[in-house]
């Protein structure tokens, strides 16, 4: 899910603007939305059965369609950010100021999305932020609760045009930094893929520069989520010398192994890969 901030509750969108916003990215929706008007104790839900995208179970062989849920929070009700998740924020210099003004959010997610392959995943969430942003007014942030990615929506925009993978990682996969206690090794990781089945990416190393290490790590984040996620345990992987440029020797070993800086595995298929370099 995806919460867009801001400090005010942003005025309420038609279902049919939400529905030509949403169309432009996801084809057809079913002809009725679920609506939930206003009220002083209820938030606002839009809910857009998308039939581009569906969930397939056994006994619903044709699929049952996804649904594009739009949810306004209730007045002044802010947003939960612990001290860690406001530590990494990476991407914008006044992180604390943005959560700090936030009183209003608007969550964007699906229901029975979990069902689809991860790329169609992460078509349709962009999808509804793409929507979202041009159908509320006033959105200070864009924030990914699960990796504690913070943005703009300036940043969000500028990437309209690039690539899946490239909009998906600045959306929702966030690069974190720690120190290894009383040592002088660090670690980069990534946090966002395992929600969607997807292994992150984590570097254990010392002697190299945190920002080279962190592009370095996206890189790698990228190539898995074009590649669906093909680097095996035991293989090896270009490697970066001391100013991030890349490397074909040596080759730096890749394995699967649970994060060192949490969250914990959460389910089959998510491991945290390591790449060591000492």
């Amino acid at each position: 899910m995806i919460q867009l901030l801001f400090r005010h509750g942003p005025k309420s969108p038609t279902a049919g603007q939400l529905r030509e916003a949403l169309g432009k990215h996801l084809g057809d929706l079913e002809e009725t939305p679920y609506a939930e008007p206003a009220e002083k104790s209820t938030a606002d839900m839009f809910m857009f059965p998308v039939l581009k995208y569906r969930a397939i179970f056994e006994d619903k062989p044709d699929g049952v369609p996804v649904r594009a849920t739009f949810l306004a929070s209730e007045t002044d009700s802010g947003i939960e950010a612990d001290d860690l998740k406001r530590r990494q924020f990476r991407d914008v210099t006044n992180g604390d100021d943005i959560i700090r003004e936030c009183k209003n959010t608007i969550l964007v997610h699906t229901m029975l999305g979990r069902a689809l392959p991860y790329i169609q995943q992460a078509e349709i969430l962009l999808a509804l932020v793409d929507a979202a942003v041009d159908c509320y007014s006033g959105c200070i942030g864009i924030y990914a609760p699960h990796s504690g990615k913070l943005i703009t929506p300036e940043m969000f925009k500028e990437l309209r045009n690039a690539e899946l993978s490239d909009r998906f990682i600045k959306l929702f996969v966030n690069a974190r930094f720690f120190n290894i206690a009383d040592t002088d090794e660090m670690i980069v990781d990534t946090i966002g893929y395992d929600v969607f089945g997807g292994a992150d990416v984590q570097i254990h190393f010392k002697n190299l520069t945190l920002g080279h290490v962190a592009a370095y790590a996206y890189n790698v984040a990228g190539y898995q989520f074009e590649n669906g996620f093909s680097i095996e345990n035991g293989e090896t992987i270009d490697s970066m010398d001391a100013n991030g440029n890349m490397l074909v020797t040596p080759q730096w070993t890749v394995q699967y192994e649970d994060s060192m800086a949490g969250p914990p595995a959460c389910g089959a298929g998510y491991m945290l890969r390591r790449i060591r370099r000492r």
